[in-house]
């Protein structure tokens, strides 16, 4: 597994809807913003991906890969920004599940 299938599995189960909702309460909607709209996508970094998500989700998914919690967060944070891209392609985030 790599961060970016770690990402792909948590918005699976969390809803894509649920995880950007996290991140713009964290702070980051302006990063959130450009993942979903078809320009370039704003980076962030790996402590700003720790307050959005959680240490404890950060800490499993470093377990999982074998890493560090810091590599993780750093892994993460390379990899949310194309992972919400790549599954809003028309720009918009799809329903909620089960909507």
């Amino acid at each position: 597994m790599s961060a970016v299938d770690e990402v792909k599995q948590l918005i699976r189960e969390r809803d894509l809807s649920g995880i950007t909702q996290k991140f713009r309460e964290s702070g980051l909607d302006k990063q959130v913003s450009s993942w979903i709209s078809k320009g370039e996508n704003l980076p962030v970094v790996g402590d700003q991906i720790k307050k959005a998500l959680g240490s404890d989700v950060v800490a499993g998914i470093a377990a999982k890969l074998g890493i560090t919690t810091s590599e993780a967060a750093d892994e993460l944070a390379d990899a949310v920004p194309g992972v919400v891209d790549e599954m809003t392609p028309d720009g918009e985030l799809p329903p909620r599940n089960g909507s």
